[in-house]
């Protein structure tokens, strides 16, 4: 199976309405739009909400809740550092993390 139908299979199996109280990983990473490829969001603590550490377990499943949730939705990932180091997550980039910059005019 390709990588390519392995995430959209993880995309349609798992329901998301941004309404519910807890959010497993997988259906944060839905929440946020899938913008990244499910391997690199899974591997990657930098990026995940609360760099990877749940709020609490249901059913033995790691979750968050939906405040985490909505606090780390609008996130970009320039604003990761500042995320991280509120919640002392330890979690470090990768090289491969764009932070952005600005454009200039060279008028």
């Amino acid at each position: 199976m390709a990588a390519g139908q392995k995430s959209r299979l993880i995309t349609e199996s798992v329901p998301v309405n941004i309404n519910q109280p807890f959010f497993n990983l997988n259906q944060a990473w839905i929440a946020k739009g899938c913008v990244c490829a499910w391997n690199t969001f899974y591997c990657n603590r930098y990026i995940q909400p609360k760099g990877g550490h749940y709020d609490d377990y249901v059913g033995g499943v790691g979750v968050f809740t939906n405040k985490t949730i909505m606090e780390w939705l609008p996130l970009a990932d320039k604003d990761m550092e500042a995320y991280n180091r509120k919640y002392r997550t330890g979690a470090t980039p990768r090289n491969k993390i764009k932070k952005g910059r600005r454009l200039t005019a060279n008028a």
